[in-house]
């Protein structure tokens, strides 16, 4: 899974945050189908929060840089992690 289609999903989901973590509630039809949540810690809940339309890895790898006071190489490692879950979760 790339940023485009993370994005693209984002839009199937409703989040609501408890604690540190963020909540995704997939969207669906009917609610009695409805049998599975996510919970996304703070890397996590900050990759999905910071990604849009135009933004890139290095992009966000440089605001985690900047907010989490990480390395650029264990920025895009957690990206690249992220985007793997998502991918397993959705498909």
């Amino acid at each position: 899974m790339n940023l485009k289609s993370l994005q693209k999903i984002k839009k199937s989901f409703v989040t609501r945050e408890v604690g540190n973590e963020l909540v995704l509630v997939p969207l669906t039809g009917n609610v009695e189908q409805m049998n599975e949540l996510f919970t996304m810690n703070e890397t996590g809940r900050f990759i999905w929060k910071n990604i849009n339309d135009d933004t890139t890895i290095e992009e966000l790898a440089e605001k985690m840089v900047e907010d989490f006071e990480v390395s650029p190489e264990m920025a895009r490692s957690d990206i690249s992690v992220f985007l793997e879950k998502m991918s397993e979760m959705m498909f």
